[in-house]
């Protein structure tokens, strides 16, 4: 394992972090609009394919409607969203 893995790693999940408080600022309708927000933050390649998974996509779709809703919880997500496309 090279010694830079751990920071790749910590930083894609900062960009997925990013994402998700994007999500829940209301602001955003889903992932559409809140993945081009990230392009230009240092480690979005490396993160790129973590924000293309289904599943990620369909949580923050989730948490952008709950937001707007008033919602306390996001809809649970279908059997089929955790494989990717």
């Amino acid at each position: 394992m090279k010694s830079t893995s751990w920071k790749a790693e910590f930083r894609r999940g900062q960009i997925v972090r990013e994402a998700q408080r994007l999500a829940r600022s209301g602001q955003h309708a889903d992932h559409t609009t809140i993945i081009p927000l990230l392009r230009d933050l240092e480690g979005f390649e490396a993160a790129r394919a973590r924000l293309e998974d289904r599943a990620v996509r369909f949580q923050l779709d989730s948490l952008c409607a709950m937001r707007r809703s008033g919602r306390e919880r996001p809809v649970e997500a279908p059997p089929h969203a955790s494989t990717r496309a």
